[in-house]
């Protein structure tokens, strides 16, 4: 499975709320290549989705130690903290 602009889609599909089909492409995600940064946001996407701020942030944290470089994980942790209220 290619991962590529896959995370950019998730982010389609977080606005969206479509909860099952982020579910869906989080899951094959992970089965495709757990520690690339895309699949971390995508799984964050996911968890934000669900209301799960606290787990989202970790997993653009892991993301972001994958590659320190990843724009869309420092937005989207962001995205987090201001949900948090932090």
């Amino acid at each position: 499975h290619r991962l590529q602009n896959m995370d950019t889609y998730s982010n389609i599909l977080y606005v969206k709320e479509c909860k099952a089909e982020l579910s869906y492409l989080a899951h094959t995600a992970v089965r495709s290549n757990k520690y690339k940064p895309e699949t971390c946001c995508i799984v964050g996407n996911y968890y934000s989705l669900k209301g799960q701020h606290e787990r989202a942030v970790i997993y653009f944290k892991r993301a972001l130690r994958l590659n320190r470089r990843y724009l869309a994980a420092w937005t989207l942790m962001g995205h987090e903290f201001v949900e948090m209220k932090n």
